[in-house]
């Protein structure tokens, strides 16, 4: 018997049939969608065009407790040292000079002096000033930066387990008879429990630890799902590579 079970991430490049039917002759146990690279208002379409062409489960990969960038006018914007860059609440198309992190409000829990990594550390910043408004950020450290890609403050910031947009996903997921869900940036075992509550008792839950704070609350997490995945590329932020998981 098989200890090896595969999971496979359907995207854009992979979202055809014969890939999809291909991937599930050779025996994939579950395909992801990611909610994070997701319109909600497409969701319905990937996972009906999914269900058309092979019997294997859906899961549903939350956006979960994580800040992002948000969206661009190219598909990746160069920010130089010693620059100031606007980061508003109200939307805006993103350039160099201004763009938006995600979810919405989180500007709100960002303090002046915070330091911030943006994409996988490809660039550095610190908080200079904020007003109701917006806050400013000065380049340390310049890159290139992509649309909807991670950003990490260096303090720890309390964010709901789910966004609106997870919650409203979690819906459609339902309607169309999804039982398994992923909670990204697990923290705690009352994070896996709310899923659950939206998800429904007879949902397969997988938590992904990938913070600090998911890693001194595995037990309980632990506890309350039904499977653990170590994210090693975004836990790799918080905590030395040395001491993460092989």
């Amino acid at each position: 018997m098989t200890k090896t079970k595969i999971l496979c991430t359907l995207g854009p490049s992979s979202l055809d049939p014969q890939i999809i039917r291909r991937l599930d002759a050779l025996g994939v146990w579950l395909f992801r969608i990611n909610l994070s690279h997701t319109k909600l208002n497409a969701l319905e379409s990937v996972v009906r065009t999914i269900q058309s062409l092979s019997n294997t489960p859906i899961c549903l990969d939350t956006e979960g407790a994580q800040i992002r960038t948000g969206d661009f006018t190219d598909t990746y914007i160069e920010l130089r040292d010693n620059t100031l860059v606007k980061i508003p609440k109200k939307l805006v198309p993103g350039d160099p000079t201004a763009f938006n992190f995600t979810p919405a409000g989180v500007t709100d829990h960002i303090h002046i002096g915070d330091f911030i990594s943006i994409d996988f550390n490809a660039v550095l910043a610190q908080v200079i000033d904020r007003n109701s408004h917006d806050i400013i950020i000065r380049i340390l450290n310049g890159g290139k930066v992509g649309r909807n890609k991670a950003v990490t403050v260096e303090r720890n910031i309390e964010l709901p387990a789910l966004t609106q947009k997870d919650i409203a996903a979690i819906e459609i997921g339902k309607k169309l008879g999804l039982k398994h869900f992923a909670l990204s940036f697990a923290n705690k075992e009352s994070d896996v429990d709310y899923l659950r509550e939206l998800a429904g008792e007879d949902a397969a839950i997988i938590s992904k630890i990938e913070s600090l704070s998911g890693l001194n609350n595995l037990k309980g997490i632990i506890k309350a799902s039904d499977s653990i995945l170590i994210d090693r590329g975004d836990l790799s932020r918080q905590v030395p590579l040395e001491k993460i998981p092989q």
